[in-house]
Order: structure tokens, then sequence, then C-alpha cells
């Protein structure tokens, strides 16, 4: 009797926790945002304001440049489209939030830049009692909106280094 009292005990502790888990749901990852923009710069102004965008909107230490080539006109870094964090704990660390990476392509020419942004790989939401938590293709859209928005800006306006 003792013996079903603690296995009846145990069942009914082990599904109250499961149910509290928090499990990961891989999304389907959204297709790269594109965006072409046309202006009367040149491809070596184009190239510099495609720079300085990079520089001015990679304010964080883990998003970084991590290729230019001037004469084919490529710059390409990796943005932190969400931080991640961690946790320290009694046996180490912990992470508690996964951070998300996407990849910026920006190609320009004569009158002409073309901005690409790759979603991070591995999208996913948390789901922690009925609430979910983590990085969706709704919020990747709203993130690449914005930067879209921002480099429209940039490289429709005049550069510092045209009118010194």
């Amino acid at each position: 009797m003792k013996k079903i009292y603690l296995l009846t005990l145990f069942v009914a502790l082990s599904t109250t926790f499961t149910s509290c888990v928090s499990t990961k749901k891989l999304l389907d990852s959204p297709p790269p945002k594109t965006k072409i923009i046309e202006n009367k710069a040149t491809k070596n102004s184009n190239f510099i304001k495609a720079n300085e965008w990079m520089v001015e909107t990679f304010n964080d230490a883990e998003s970084v440049i991590q290729f230019t080539d001037k004469e084919a006109g490529i710059v390409k870094g990796k943005y932190v489209m969400r931080k991640g964090s961690v946790t320290p704990g009694l046996y180490g660390t912990t992470t508690t939030v996964e951070p998300f990476y996407a990849i910026i392509t920006i190609r320009v020419k004569d009158k002409a830049s073309k901005i690409e942004i790759d979603p991070p790989s591995g999208m996913y939401t948390r789901k922690a009692m009925d609430v979910e938590y983590g990085f969706t293709p709704e919020q990747f859209n709203l993130e690449t909106d914005v930067l879209l928005a921002s480099f429209e800006k940039a490289m429709l306006s005049k550069s510092a280094n045209e009118d010194w």
C-alpha cells in the first residue's frame, strides 16, 4: 500500500513539474530581406556611406564588420539582432537567453546600393507556463524593417565626405 501511495505521489509531482518546464519550439527562419536603394552617388561614395552606416549601426562589441572589399564594393558583417544573457550559478554559468545574429551584406556600385539581411539560424520560441518567449520571425521582420529604413536614409543623405 505504501508503494502505491509513493508511486501515485511521484507521478503527480512529475506531471506537475514537467508542465512548468520550458520547452523550445524551433520555428522556420523567414527568407532574407533585401532592399535596393538608388541614388546619384559614385561607387566610392556609396562604399564610404555603407561603411559609415555599419560603424554607426554596429554599436555593440558583438556586432562586427567581418569583410570589406572596396574594389568589389562589398561590406559584410555580423549583427546582434538580440543580445544573450548569462546567469551565474552554483556550478558555473547558464545561458538564460540565447543571442541571435544576422549576417548583413551590402553591395554598392555607381548610383545604387543593395542590402541583404540573412536571418539568424535556429529561431525559436520558448513556452513556460503557457507564455511564449524568444526570438520569432515577426521580431526579425520588425528589427529588419528598422535597419532597412536606417540604411536607406543613410544612403540617400549626403556624405560628410562630399562637402568638406
